[in-house]
């Protein structure tokens, strides 16, 4: 997806606009009033709020399957994969704290099918390069194997997705990075096996 300078000023300003006001206050005209732009040069950008919507989740999505692949393909031990996959999001977030409003917000998506099948892939593929950890470590003896892999997947994604909502809720108001790491800790010694 190759986005132009403008296209992603109008992006940046959307994820701002839906952070610090909701999703409700996202209209084209509130876009084209922030950017300083008409209405109808905003649509020579983008089709419609959807269409911003929809190019916001594919550009996370881009950005997401590049680190976990890197991720996947490195020759760190899972356990230090799952505890990169945690860091390098959270330091994502933190340069982009508004971002988590987007990604996080269920209620943006009600209604809108493009969006949730947009979010649903975005899902998918995290879940699928975890799974991908994870069968590596169950294989290799250091991960556990005893608990239905989905779970773990599931326990993982879940994990790092509340902690970033509780960051945003609580105005990212404490240190996400150093948090992430503690928390990827944690996840990484209950799907290790015991010494």
């Amino acid at each position: 997806m190759n986005i132009t300078d403008r296209q992603q000023e109008i992006m940046d300003t959307a994820i701002a606009i839906i952070a610090e006001e909701g999703i409700q206050k996202l209209t084209t005209k509130a876009l084209s009033r922030r950017i300083g732009i008409s209405e109808p040069a905003l649509y020579r950008h983008f089709e419609n709020k959807l269409a911003i919507l929809v190019a916001i989740l594919e550009h996370f999505s881009q950005w997401s399957r590049i680190v976990l692949w890197e991720i996947v393909e490195s020759d760190r031990s899972p356990e230090d994969k799952i505890r990169e996959l945690f860091r390098r999001h959270a330091v994502r977030f933190v340069e982009s704290p508004a971002t988590s409003a987007v990604l996080f917000s269920e209620e943006i998506f009600k209604n809108h099918p493009e969006l949730v099948q947009s979010m649903t892939g975005i899902m998918s593929a995290a879940e699928g390069f975890v799974r991908h950890i994870l069968e590596e470590g169950i294989a290799a003896g250091r991960l556990r194997a005893d608990v239905p892999l989905e779970h773990l997947a599931m326990v993982t994604l879940g994990a790092l997705r509340l902690l970033v909502t509780r960051w945003r809720l609580n105005d990212y108001g404490f240190d996400l990075q150093a948090e992430s790491d503690r928390l990827a800790g944690s996840v990484v010694a209950m799907v290790a096996v015991s010494p």
